[in-house]
């Protein structure tokens, strides 16, 4: 799990050099470093960080290879391996006497490499074994053979390619060039440093902004948002109607549940003692239909693609920011968030893009802040591809992720008697990593990292069996409290090391049984630490209200502890 990965790297008083440390002193500076060269900084930061030290006469080693056993014994002290010493060697070259033998017989148990017959642990390891045995140690094998089909940007990266591609997207390694990796390079010391050092200053990292969402029965959860840095209130809709047009509607008319409740008074006044900024949340979506005089279209269309309606919602939202509210004698928002959802081609991507910008120009002279909510792309090009990533996050305080919610909700039929069902999990892992690779990328994404927070839904999504198969195609959604029962009630738990989502099995009172995927602290936490290693450091939270937080041990179902604040 994450947070013992962050505990063990934290308290690990790493030696670079991974040779027995009665030979090794602490020195001041190293006296081999070039001052011009690139990895100064790398090699001071691993001394100061406690990662690394040099030779006990000065030197760093710089330009020297490194070996394979010294790298595997450098990434059992980083994660905090519990060094195994079997009865009989798995390589032929590696014995028992060796100085090394546990640190390869660990990382051979931790999956970091595998038993090709012999290891060779006097050779220089080479960039790609470099690659390959740090994304194989994170747990990460399986991204990699998904990232595989992503192909590469480096022409001279034949083989492992998924691992590269993982290595090159996290941040652990770059290229030689723009277009090539040099695979059978030798690693240097300093190549090393660097990667541990990036590794090491991500892993250690906080959740430095935290958001939540406060909508539909979030009152009794209320406490959680003093842990919280802004909040938004879903509490209105964007509208249209054909005669009067664009418009905001906060009440409950036409079927809107996001509606400025009754007593809202309660919960404006606990976010105003406690210095929460918060944000009023504005929701559109396509599936809304309208009909014009020229035909139907739907409400995101109809105000987004007309400059007329476009203004007219910019100034009925900048109305709703400054207006007073008569039970509280102030307006309560620091901001507007807009959540606007399904919007697919180029022209409603521009269209947002000239709505967001006037919005912000006429945020910014009130002191009003502009948060962005925007669906993830997907590898497969099926997806809401209407948000341009790169100019939200230039218009926009922050952008949030939705990551969340891939999974069916209605099976085909032909899938009845199946067991299908094993691969609906709400956030698959590798989709998560391709939407964080998209939002991250140097061309078309956002440029301020700190921009971003991935969102976290606590969703699930459940189907009903009968000896193992699917019986029934529409599933079902138990809240966190349903599934927090069961969970004490002795249902099976499961966790898929593939999507890193949980899941749970059990048997109704009346008979019935259930297959449910979730969201627990373990898939919180996975997800959290992959979006830190493409440098993302903020999350937001669907909704308060249904947050697990619950701190039975065992269960692993109280989130709040994957945030790591």
């Amino acid at each position: 799990m994450k947070r013992k990965w962050i505990a063990t790297i934290m308290s690990a008083a790493l030696l670079f050099s991974a040779v027995p440390t009665s030979v090794l002193a602490a020195p001041a500076e190293f006296t081999d470093l070039p001052a011009e060269a690139w990895a100064v900084d790398a090699a001071h930061s691993a001394r100061d960080f406690g990662l690394m030290e040099g030779s006990s006469d000065g030197s760093f080693g710089f330009g020297s290879s490194m070996t394979k056993a010294e790298f595997v014994t450098v990434l059992g002290r980083m994660f905090g391996w519990q060094q195994v010493k079997p009865e009989v060697q798995s390589f032929s070259d590696v014995g028992k006497s060796d100085w090394y033998f546990s640190s390869v017989e660990t990382a051979l148990q931790q999956k970091a490499i595998e038993n090709t017959g012999s290891f060779s642990p006097g050779a220089a390891i080479t960039r790609e074994e470099m690659a390959v045995m740090l994304v194989r140690a994170l747990g990460y094998n399986s991204l990699a053979q998904s990232a595989a089909a992503l192909g590469t940007t480096f022409a001279d990266v034949k083989t492992n390619v998924g691992y590269i591609t993982v290595a090159k997207d996290i941040g652990m390694t770059k290229g030689t060039s723009e277009t090539t990796f040099s695979p059978d390079q030798t690693a240097k010391r300093e190549e090393a440093a660097a990667m541990m050092v990036r590794v090491y200053e991500k892993y250690t990292a906080k959740t430095q902004w935290l958001h939540g969402f406060y909508a539909i029965s979030s009152y009794s959860q209320k406490e959680l948002i003093d842990q919280m840095d802004a909040v938004s209130t879903g509490w209105s809709r964007m509208s249209y109607d054909p005669v009067k047009g664009a418009y905001l509607n906060t009440t409950s008319s036409e079927n809107n549940e996001f509606s400025i409740p009754s007593g809202y008074e309660s919960i404006t006044s606990y976010l105003k003692e406690r210095n929460t900024k918060t944000n009023l949340s504005i929701y559109a979506d396509t599936t809304t239909k309208v009909t014009l005089a020229d035909g139907s279209t739907d409400v995101c269309s109809a105000i987004l693609l007309d400059g007329k309606q476009r203004t007219q919602a910019v100034q009925a939202i900048l109305n709703e920011l400054t207006v007073s509210y008569n039970a509280i004698g102030y307006n309560p928002y620091n901001g507007v968030t807009i959540d606007f959802e399904g919007m697919k081609g180029s022209a409603l991507k521009e269209g947002f893009n000239q709505f967001l910008k006037e919005l912000s120009a006429g945020l910014k002279p009130l002191g009003k802040s502009l948060y962005v909510a925007v669906p993830p792309a997907a590898a497969d090009g099926y997806y809401y591809d209407g948000y341009d990533f790169r100019t939200i996050g230039q218009t926009a305080d922050k952008l949030i992720l939705m990551a969340h919610d891939y999974h069916e909700t209605v099976m085909p039929d032909n899938l009845l008697n199946s067991e299908y069902y094993r691969n609906t999990p709400l956030t698959p892992f590798y989709s998560v990593y391709y939407g964080l690779k998209a939002v991250t990328d140097e061309t078309t994404g956002v440029e301020d990292l700190s921009k971003v927070a991935l969102a976290i839904s606590f969703n699930s999504v459940g189907w009903e069996l009968e000896n193992g198969k699917l019986i029934n195609a529409k599933s079902v959604n138990p809240p966190p409290q349903t599934i927090y029962n069961r969970l004490k009630g002795g249902a099976q738990m499961g966790y898929s090391e593939l999507y890193r989502n949980p899941y749970i099995t059990y048997t109704t009172e009346d008979g019935k049984d259930y297959f449910v995927w979730y969201e627990d602290e373990r898939s919180v936490g996975d997800k959290i630490m992959l979006a830190r290693l493409f440098g993302i450091d903020g999350v937001s939270l669907w909704r308060i209200g249904n947050i697990p937080n619950y701190s039975d041990e065992g269960i692993y179902y109280n989130v709040m502890e994957s945030l790591d604040r």
